[in-house]
């Protein structure tokens, strides 16, 4: 079970990055969520020396639930300060959260990236999910994004080679309880249910959808 697990802030990273050192399928990725802005967004620069530790950075993005332009606009400083970091070191695989703010996250990354960029629980409108796939951005999806008719019709619009599976978990619950990687079989059903495939093909398109994406070289 390959698990790129994502961490909110730069100080949760150093934890996560010592529970993973020595597991050959994890990985730990170094983030500063958006909704964190307000209350660390101090750390960012403990962000700069992160990046040099490892190839996975997120969650970061944009999170326009809050109204307050303020706190838009330091979001907005931030994701730029961490994009032009990762573009000058190239090669790196990023989350992005985008909740009511997909358009200005796909305009902030843009078209020429030197990395991959990864749409985690994708749930803006279908002309900029057109923007994202023009773009060269993957997908990932969720338990709780398959099971509605709109995450569904999203991602019967994605192509199938830029789909990845995740859990968001702990927010994602399963039954009650926090979704676990093991979770991510569910979605692998649904996926080859959307995708007119047997679950085993569904599991060997998102499996090679991945060792695609670790492969990418891409440089600026």
């Amino acid at each position: 079970m390959y698990t790129i697990a994502v961490t909110n802030a730069p100080s949760v990273f150093f934890h996560t990055a010592q529970l993973t050192a020595t597991c050959k399928y994890v990985r730990a990725a170094v983030g500063l969520h958006p909704e964190l802005v307000h209350s660390h967004g101090r750390e960012i620069d403990q962000m700069r020396p992160l990046l040099q530790q490892t190839r996975f950075v997120g969650e970061i993005g944009l999170d326009y639930q809050t109204s307050d332009e303020t706190r838009r606009k330091n979001q907005r400083d931030i994701l730029s300060s961490i994009l032009a970091w990762c573009a000058e070191d190239g090669n790196k695989i990023l989350t992005l959260h985008s909740r009511r703010a997909a358009a200005d996250v796909i305009a902030t990354v843009g078209n020429g990236f030197p990395g991959v960029a990864v749409l985690h629980w994708f749930s803006g409108t279908r002309k900029e999910l057109d923007k994202a796939i023009h773009a060269g951005f993957y997908f990932s999806v969720n338990p709780s994004m398959i099971a509605s008719a709109k995450g569904r019709s999203l991602i019967d619009a994605m192509p199938p080679d830029r789909v990845l599976t995740e859990t968001d978990g702990p927010f994602v619950k399963i039954d009650s309880r926090p979704a676990h990687p093991q979770d991510v079989s569910e979605v692998i059903k649904q996926l080859a249910d959307i995708w007119h495939l047997s679950a085993e093909l569904a599991a060997q398109q998102v499996l090679q959808n991945l060792s695609i994406l670790l492969q990418d070289t891409r440089r600026p």
